[in-house]
């Protein structure tokens, strides 16, 4: 038996120089910001993943061709008591205005537009993309 990682997709959405987050309203890291996305379903492409859970968070339908992957990190997603390996795959979508969402309020509690250089790491849910935003910062 082998140890695999989870995939899990996340998705940065950029209008500008700012940078949409969303809050998270549940355990784990409560409070804290986190990109749009999640855990990647069986017989399903990370593109799609994208799709389904943009459009199941913000009710935000995306053009696949516009979606760009970045790059991948290896994270530690601890939920009740368990830490899963996952693999999270990071992509970016570009808008040309920001725009309100429809959110799904089991899971966010609100959307904030981040000014890129403005975010601090602390802020941020989970490492890996801690580790994602500040190589990208650092090409914007």
């Amino acid at each position: 038996m082998y140890q695999n990682c989870a995939a899990a997709v996340a998705v940065i959405i950029r209008c500008g120089k700012e940078l949409m987050f969303t809050q998270r309203n549940q355990e784990p890291k409560k409070g804290k910001l986190d990109l749009a996305g999640g855990f990647v379903d069986p017989k399903e492409s990370a593109e799609e993943a994208c799709k389904r859970e943009l459009w199941e968070e913000l009710k935000y339908n995306i053009d696949l061709q516009k979606l760009k992957l970045l790059t991948t990190q290896p994270n530690v997603y601890h939920y009740k008591n368990i830490d899963y390996n996952t693999l999270d795959l990071f992509f970016e979508y570009e808008v040309a205005e920001k725009f309100t969402a429809q959110l799904a309020l089991d899971e966010i509690d609100r959307i904030v537009w981040v000014e890129a250089h403005a975010i601090q790491p602390e802020d941020l849910a989970f490492d890996s993309q801690k580790r994602f935003l500040k190589g990208y910062i650092g090409s914007l």
